[in-house]
């Protein structure tokens, strides 16, 4: 056809030539570029900028090894519900049901921008077993003044029992912990800032340390405080601990099976949600558990900023009083009038 002819007609139908050249033109561009590892690494690349780096390193791999392969090079529209199930391996149920998922994640990004219409990974989870979701082993608080006496009479060195103890007065994630640094401790507000590119999240989180903690601090000052981390490997300052260390104190005691640093943060939960003296996002928020509303999670940042002060001294004492340790009393807490010495 005539292409006066038709710019004609599009002007006579009040559409703009031009307009209509350059929209065939990303339309031609689009279904010879949308193959579905485009698409994806796109999507990658836009989430990477709220994911950590860790976090993006493993589900590109997954992508990389579960994915591309099989429909990498295939046009994002030419793939359905069938082709993509032969590509999932059914076979490890938890693998699978992330990958349907982030393709799921991927098909969406397309829609959003145009590139294909529907989403075929979504009616998969009708077919797709769900794994059973696991628990980590966790013990109950009252278990817990016996498994603190163990803890305790182990026999291991002067740093990897501070480690332990402050993993218990904090109970943040393994991860979190021996990545701490000198740096990040704020004497004068008795908090522990944790910055966004070591959390799981990819948001700053902070740790208000009581008494107790603060007191840990400065004990393992004397040990660890001329390098940059709290909890640097032994013989090798610039690398972290294992960060299978309390793991492997817990087993050794006996709690194999029964406990984990992961059941640790589940023991706090309860002890904290069952005193009924803290709000529910509070302790939420003292646990990292990212709200997905940002401006949500901004607000209850601020607001619970008191709140968890006194949470995380409670929890302390509590910890103080199932080692039996409660005959020692504390002056009242006051993060403005303690000590500061930043050893």
């Amino acid at each position: 056809m005539n292409r006066l002819y038709v710019a004609r007609r599009q002007l006579r139908e009040e559409t703009d030539p031009g307009l209509e050249k350059k929209k065939a033109k990303l339309t031609h561009q689009l279904e010879n570029d949308a193959t579905f590892e485009t698409i994806a690494r796109e999507w990658l690349n836009m989430k990477a900028r709220k994911w950590a780096p860790r976090h993006t390193e493993r589900v590109t791999r997954s992508l990389e090894l579960d994915i591309f392969p099989g429909i990498g090079n295939i046009p994002i529209t030419d793939i359905d519900s069938v082709l993509l199930r032969l590509v999932i391996d059914p076979g490890a149920l938890e693998i699978a049901s992330r990958v349907r998922q982030r393709c799921s994640f991927i098909f969406r990004y397309g829609m959003a921008t145009g590139v294909c219409d529907s989403d075929p990974a979504d009616p998969l989870k009708v077919v797709m077993e769900t794994p059973v979701k696991k628990h980590f082993p966790a013990l109950t608080t009252k278990e817990m003044p016996e498994f603190l006496s163990k803890v305790r009479a182990y026999n291991c060195n002067v740093q990897t029992r501070l480690a332990m103890r402050f993993f218990m007065l904090t109970f943040v994630r393994t991860i979190e912990l021996i990545g701490a640094r000198w740096d990040e401790i704020d004497y004068e507000e008795c908090i522990w800032n944790i910055p966004a590119e070591r959390m799981k999240e990819n948001q700053s989180h902070f740790v208000s340390l009581a008494l107790q903690a603060i007191d840990c601090l400065h004990q393992l000052h004397s040990i660890t405080g001329k390098g940059e981390l709290l909890f640097p490997k032994r013989g090798v300052p610039r690398e972290t601990m294992s960060n299978s260390t309390m793991l492997r104190v817990i087993y050794r005691i006996g709690y194999k099976g029964r406990m984990t640093g992961h059941g640790l943060r589940s023991v706090a939960s309860s002890a904290l949600n069952e005193s009924g003296l803290f709000d529910f996002d509070a302790i939420e928020r003292q646990l990292s558990h990212q709200d997905q509303n940002d401006v949500r999670a901004a607000y209850n940042r601020a607001k619970y900023m008191e709140e968890r002060r006194r949470m995380m001294q409670w929890w302390a004492d509590k910890i103080d009083s199932w080692e039996n340790r409660s005959q020692i009393v504390y002056p009242e807490f006051n993060h403005k009038t303690i000590e500061t010495t930043n050893r």
